[in-house]
């Protein structure tokens, strides 16, 4: 087994020398025919470096105008931003202005409200004042008429008053004439009781009394002719 293996490594190392030995070989030629053909080495490697330097040129020119590009683009973007901004301001401003403009429309109809309130205040106050007034006025002529009524009463009941007393007055008068002294002549058949019956209404001994006292009678007999004098039954 061991021998076997060392043949293997023995065939193993042949084989890797003659594999370097070939490369080297093959080496060695392609120097010879660089170094035999130059101008076909140079034509191989203008065929190399001409479009790898196309190509770095085409990258440099294309990463350049890239960067031309992007500061376009900031430019741009940078203008943009500051036509944005002037938009924004002019917008923040006419929003401003909106907003002034509606303050100061909503100041002046405050102002207009405010306004018409006190006109209204001050309609309300002069209507009442004349309404106060007109009531005034008509409880006055109430009040006068009233008293113009109580008035025509008093003078109504002063002159019932003065009628009634004139009345009693005549009245008194009447029969205070009735009560003033009479005179009566004696007939046949008169007496005292009799006689004090028809004029005083009652033939008691008072009465009876008060005609002897006028005619200075004693008596109850009167002889006929006889004038006695009636006084008044006070």
């Amino acid at each position: 087994m061991s021998e076997f293996n060392n043949d293997d490594f023995k065939r193993e190392e042949e084989d890797t020398d003659s594999e370097i030995s070939r490369a080297s070989r093959r080496h060695h030629r392609k120097k010879n025919v660089i170094f035999r053909y130059p101008f076909l080495s140079t034509l191989l490697i203008a065929i190399i470096i001409i479009p790898l330097a196309c190509l770095i040129t085409y990258a440099y020119v294309h990463e350049n105008a890239k960067n031309n590009n992007d500061v376009v683009t900031d430019t741009s973007s940078e203008d943009s931003s500051v036509v944005i901004e002037k938009n924004t301001s002019a917008a923040s401003k006419e929003t401003v202005s909106s907003s002034e403009k509606a303050k100061e429309e909503a100041k002046k109809a405050k102002a207009e409200k405010e306004k018409q309130a006190k006109a209204d205040e001050e309609k309300a106050e002069s209507e009442r004042i004349v309404k106060e007034e007109a009531d005034a006025k008509a409880k006055a002529e109430s009040e006068s008429q009233a008293k113009a009524e109580e008035l025509a009463k008093t003078e109504a009941e002063k002159e019932r008053l003065a009628q009634e007393k004139a009345e009693s007055e005549e009245k008194a008068s009447s029969e205070s004439e009735k009560q003033e002294t009479k005179s009566y002549t004696v007939k046949a058949g008169d007496t005292l009781y009799n006689i004090a019956l028809t004029h005083y209404g009652s033939g008691n001994a008072d009465n009876q009394q008060l005609i002897r006292s006028a005619n200075g009678i004693s008596g109850n007999s009167i002889p006929v002719g006889t004038v006695l004098t009636i006084p008044p039954n006070n």
